[in-house]
């Protein structure tokens, strides 16, 4: 173990579930549970995004909706200097 190492304790169940899944994607135990750690908090985040759109008004939404910056402006004649009907 080096020096950046640290070991932690739980329960066999929860070991013998990280090392199915350690297993199943062909990686390590600690890469598993980063992995998960990662897949957890982007539910979260993804949750948070759901809860603050539900909590928006109808005008609010209209301007996200309506909002300029949101677009790929492929149809325009942007920094590109291309407009569609040059493609």
């Amino acid at each position: 173990m080096s020096s950046t190492d640290t070991s932690i304790k739980v329960p066999k169940r929860v070991r013998d579930r990280l090392q199915k899944r350690a297993r199943r994607d062909h990686t390590t135990l600690a890469a598993a549970l980063e992995r998960a750690l990662d897949e957890a908090e982007e539910l979260e985040f993804w949750n948070r995004v759901r809860e603050r759109n539900a909590a928006l008004s109808e005008d609010e939404r209209d301007a996200y909706v309506h909002d300029r910056t949101l677009g790929d402006h492929l149809s325009g004649r942007d920094d590109t200097g291309t407009a569609e009907e040059d493609w």
